[in-house]
């Protein structure tokens, strides 16, 4: 009987022991969903995407501070987020990505903002949790190019400069 066993044990025990290579589109798509909650402005969510002791910015550290602070911006609508990334390196249970994200959307639904910028996550594979956790993730903001509006006039050249 012990002998009739081994033939499917084997096999089930040995699969159980192999670890699971992680694929790159896991943590595209982890990204993607974490872009899906910034638009919903989803604290819970998002607070829920990072590992118990996860780094938001270095502004809040762990899951109840990153739900804390996300919740202070009720008076913001995401319209619309996307992110793109450059880079991506991983290794065993661990993911580096690296790339651009633009933000748009309202405040106290009257003032629009429109920022871009770069960001660097670091995402742990968290197997009881089922998927991929921010461990750290930071922003850089582009700088603000200072254009005048359509309306305005363009500034002139002083009498001296010549005129373009």
């Amino acid at each position: 009987m012990k002998r009739a066993i081994l033939p499917y044990a084997l096999p089930l025990f040995l699969t159980a022991c192999i670890s699971y290579v992680h694929r790159q589109q896991e943590v595209q798509d982890a990204m993607q969903h974490y872009d899906q909650l910034i638009k919903k402005m989803d604290a819970d969510s998002i607070a829920l995407l990072y590992t118990a002791d996860g780094d938001l910015g270095g502004i809040a550290h762990g899951r109840d501070s990153i739900r804390r602070f996300l919740s202070s911006f009720k008076n913001v609508r995401v319209l619309e987020v996307t992110s793109n990334t450059d880079s991506l390196a991983m290794t065993d249970d661990t993911a580096f990505q690296s790339g651009h994200y633009k933000q748009s959307g309202v405040i106290d639904e009257k003032d629009t903002f429109h920022v871009s910028g770069s960001y660097h996550a670091q995402w742990v594979w968290i197997k009881k949790e089922g998927g991929w956790r921010i461990k750290k993730m930071s922003t850089q903001p582009d700088q603000p190019r200072l254009t005048p509006p359509d309306n305005q006039p363009k500034p002139t050249p002083p009498d001296n400069q010549p005129k373009s």
